[in-house]
């Protein structure tokens, strides 16, 4: 759950990606954290994984200094993300939702494009987005790629930008670490700076990254990873060149991240 008040920091990637970050707990007991991306395409505002609706996401907005850009799309990253869509609805009539085919928010909040098994484990570029889905969207089309992996305990959705060159994923690769300082659980989001979000009963939070060979363990566990089709939609992931990754849960990997995605599938990325 969030916390309420809900309190974020946002900054931009790119000139047109700002990431918003804030703390997010699961079950009351382990401090996952939680992150919004803002993908701004001319006038058009593409939100990734919505954190509730609130003064935060019109601070995130702002940072574009586009008073023309206004919010067309939500891409919800897998059936656990949900919590923040039917905000996002209310505050944008006609915004058009895009997911995977498990999620259901209710007849007020339709999931206008949702992504099926026959989509699965492929690169859905810009033919398969018009001529499957039925994707209109020229910012979506002309420069966004995804992969549907519902391998995956969540069912993934993962989306490429292939200008920035970066990966966004819900709950198929955690960075949440142990040794380097949380932005979603720093003094920005209303944490103490010394404060230890894997202390207490999150402890098991500090394995969730991708060099722990316990939390590679999980990760590949929960994503079966070993299946004939799971290797087809990671081989696929991997085949982009993404230079960064930014998840929902931990920092962003700005650094080397194809090796630390292979880090943890790399028995699944053997042909």
């Amino acid at each position: 759950m969030y916390p309420n008040p809900l309190k974020a920091i946002s900054r931009k990637l790119t000139d047109d990606i700002v990431i918003t970050s804030v703390p997010f707990t699961r079950s009351n007991l382990f401090n996952f954290g939680g992150r919004m991306a803002l993908l701004k395409f001319g006038d058009d505002i593409i939100v990734w994984s919505a954190i509730p609706h609130s003064v935060e996401v019109e601070k995130a907005i702002a940072l574009f200094s586009s008073p023309t850009a206004s919010v067309t799309h939500l891409i919800i990253p897998d059936q656990e993300h949900t919590l923040a869509a039917v905000s996002f609805k209310e505050k944008y009539p006609n915004l058009k939702i895009i997911g995977p085919e498990t999620v259901d928010l209710g007849p007020k909040t339709p999931i206008d494009y949702k992504l099926t098994e026959s989509l699965a484990n492929k690169i859905l570029d810009k033919t398969n987005l018009s001529e499957d889905l039925g994707v209109d969207s020229s910012s979506a089309l002309n420069n966004l790629q995804f992969v549907y992996f519902p391998s995956h305990a969540n069912k993934e959705l993962v989306v490429y930008d292939t200008k920035s060159k970066i990966l966004f994923e819900g709950d198929l690769l955690f960075n949440l670490g142990a040794h380097e300082p949380s932005e979603q659980y720093s003094p920005a989001t209303g944490y103490a700076k010394d404060f230890n979000p894997h202390g207490g009963l999150s402890f098991l939070t500090r394995y969730m990254q991708p060099y722990s060979k316990v939390g590679g363990a999980l990760m590949r566990k929960v994503s079966s990873a070993g299946t004939p089709q799971a290797k087809r939609g990671l081989q696929a992931i991997y085949s982009w060149d993404f230079e960064q990754v930014v998840p929902c849960h931990g920092n962003v990997i700005s650094k080397n991240a194809k090796e630390a995605f292979a880090n943890v599938f790399k028995s699944s990325l053997e042909k």
